[in-house]
C-alpha cells in the first residue's frame, strides 16, 4: 500500500514549489519599491489566491488539481488547453531553473567554462529530473521536505546576511526610506510580472491529492498558511539583498551568491549556501514538473490530449507526459542557446517566456471559479470557503490580466525587451495546444468508429 503525505508534506511541497529561491534576485532587480510591491501583490494577489484555491482544493479534491476545478467550471476541452499550458511551461520554466543552477555550479568551481559547457549540464539536470520524477511523491517526498526546509533557510539568510554586513560597519547599498519604498512606475514595471509569477503555485499539492491524507480537510489550511509564509519571507529576502547590493549590481543569474558572499565575507559559507541552493532549486523543478503534468495526464486519460501524454508508472507518476516535457526541453534548451550571449541572458529569456505561458492557466481558473459560484456547484460544501471570493476572483484576475500586458508592453518605456520571445512563446504554446486537442479529438473518432457496434455483435452472437 502506497504510503500517504500528511500536512507536514503538503506544507513543503508548496513551499519547495512556491518559494522561488532562482527569482530572489530578478525580484530584488526592481529596485527597493520591490519590497512594497511585493506587499501590495501579496494582499491583492497572492492571499486572495490562497483563499480561492483552498476553497476550491476543499471543494474539489481529486487528482489534478487545476486541470479538475476547470474541467469541473468549463468543460474537458478548457481543461485540456489549460493542462497543455503548464505542460509547455515545462518546456521553460525548469530550463531556466537549470540554466542558473549550471552557471552557479561552474562559478563555485569553474569559472573559465564556456557558455557551451553551461548548457551542456543544463541538460543533465534536466535528464536527472526526469529519473527522481518517475518515484510516487510519497517515495521521495524526504527530497522536497529537506528542500523545502533548505528554502526557508535561504530566504531567512538573505536577510541576515544584510544585517551582517551592516553590523560590520559596511553603509547600507541602497537608500531604503519611505520615500524610495513608494511604488514607482519605472524599470519596476519590467520585474513586476515575477513577482506576480512567484505568487503562483499554490495548487501543486492539489496535483496530488489522492496521495494526501484527507485532502478536503487539509489543504485550505496548508495553502492559506503557505501563502502568508511566502509573502512574508520574499519581503524579508528582498530587503536582505537591497541592504547588501546596489539594484544596478545584482546579477540576474548569479545575485544570491554574490549576496552570500559579500553579506557574510566568508568563501567557504559562499560554497555550502551554494550547494544548498543547487538542491533547492533542482527540487523546485521536480515538484513543479510532477504539479504541472499531472493535469496533462488526466487530459490525455479523458480523450483531450495525445494518449501517450496519459501514460503512468505503477506509482500514478505522469510519466509519458514528463519524458515527453524533457526531452522537448532538450530541443528548445539547444535552440534558445543560439539566441543568447550569456546563461544570465539565457536565464531571464527563457524565465519571462515561461511567466506568460504559466499565467494564462489561472485566468481560466478564475473564470471556472466564477462560473462555479454562480451555477451554486459549491453550495454543498461546509469547509473553508474564501471570504467575499466572488469580488477576489476579480481583484486576483485584474492583477492577471495587467501582468499578462506588461509582458508585451509597459507604459511610459514601450514594448517589453523581450515581447518577441514572449509572444512567440505564448502563440506556439496555444497553436501547438489546439493542434493536440484536434489530434486526439480525430483519433478518438476514428477508434470510435472502427469498433464494432452493439448491434452488430448482438447479431453475430445470436447466428
Amino acid at each position: 500500500m502506497q504510503g500517504k503525505l500528511g500536512k507536514f508534506d503538503a506544507f513543503m511541497i508548496l513551499i519547495c514549489g512556491l518559494m522561488f529561491a532562482d527569482a530572489i534576485a530578478s525580484n530584488s532587480s526592481a529596485g527597493v519599491p520591490s519590497i512594497t510591491w511585493w506587499l501590495i501583490l501579496g494582499l491583492l494577489y497572492m492571499i486572495p489566491s490562497g483563499f480561492i484555491i483552498g476553497e476550491l482544493s476543499g471543494a474539489f479534491p481529486g487528482e489534478g488539481g487545476i486541470f479538475v476545478w476547470i474541467s469541473e467550471g468549463l468543460g474537458p476541452k478548457w481543461a485540456a488547453r489549460t493542462s497543455w499550458l503548464f505542460f509547455c511551461c515545462g518546456l521553460f520554466i525548469p530550463v531556466s531553473s537549470f540554466v542558473m543552477c549550471s552557471d552557479i555550479l561552474f562559478t563555485l568551481f569553474y569559472p573559465a567554462a564556456p557558455f557551451v559547457a553551461r548548457v551542456a549540464v543544463a541538460l543533465v539536470f534536466v535528464w536527472l529530473m526526469a529519473l527522481v520524477c518517475m518515484r510516487p511523491m510519497s517515495e521521495s517526498k524526504w527530497v522536497v521536505n529537506i528542500a523545502g526546509l533548505v528554502k526557508i533557510a535561504i530566504f531567512a539568510l538573505a536577510l541576515v546576511a544584510g544585517i551582517a554586513y551592516l553590523a560590520k560597519g559596511n553603509a547600507i547599498a541602497n537608500d531604503i526610506s519611505l520615500a524610495t519604498l513608494t511604488p514607482t512606475l519605472d524599470q519596476s514595471l519590467m520585474f513586476l510580472p515575477i513577482i506576480v509569477y512567484c505568487c503562483t503555485g499554490m495548487e501543486l499539492a492539489s496535483a496530488s491529492a489522492e496521495q494526501l491524507d484527507n485532502p478536503s480537510k487539509m489543504l485550505p489550511k496548508v495553502i492559506i498558511g503557505v501563502a502568508v509564509t511566502a509573502v512574508v519571507l520574499n519581503v524579508l529576502a528582498n530587503l536582505g539583498m537591497l541592504m547588501v547590493l546596489p539594484v544596478d549590481g545584482i546579477d540576474l543569474d548569479l545575485g544570491i551568491l554574490d549576496l552570500f558572499l559579500v553579506g557574510f565575507g566568508s568563501s567557504t559559507f559562499y560554497y555550502i549556501a551554494g550547494i544548498a541552493f543547487l538542491f533547492a532549486v533542482f527540487a523546485q523543478c521536480v515538484t513543479w514538473l510532477v504539479g504541472g503534468n499531472r493535469g496533462t495526464a488526466e487530459s490525455a486519460k479523458e480523450g483531450e490530449l495525445p494518449a501517450f501524454l496519459g501514460k503512468e508508472t505503477k506509482g500514478h507518476q505522469p510519466i509519458g507526459a514528463i519524458l515527453t516535457t524533457c526531452a522537448a526541453s532538450t530541443i528548445m534548451l539547444i535552440l534558445y542557446a543560439f539566441m543568447a550571449d550569456t546563461a544570465a541572458d539565457l536565464f531571464f529569456s527563457l524565465l519571462s517566456c515561461g511567466v506568460i505561458g504559466s499565467l494564462i492557466p489561472y485566468v481560466f481558473m478564475l473564470i471556472a471559479y466564477q462560473r462555479l459560484k454562480r451555477r451554486g456547484a459549491m453550495d454543498g460544501y461546509v469547509g473553508f470557503k474564501a471570504p467575499a471570493g466572488f469580488a477576489l476572483s476579480w481583484v486576483c484576475q485584474i492583477v492577471q490580466v495587467v501582468t499578462l500586458l506588461l509582458m508585451i508592453y509597459i507604459p511610459g518605456h514601450g514594448w517589453n525587451p523581450d515581447v518577441i520571445t514572449n509572444v512567440g512563446g505564448a502563440a506556439f504554446m496555444l497553436i501547438t495546444g489546439e493542434l493536440a486537442i484536434r489530434y486526439a479529438n480525430a483519433k478518438a473518432k476514428l477508434q470510435d468508429a472502427a469498433a464494432p457496434s452493439p448491434q452488430l455483435d448482438e447479431e453475430a452472437v445470436e447466428g
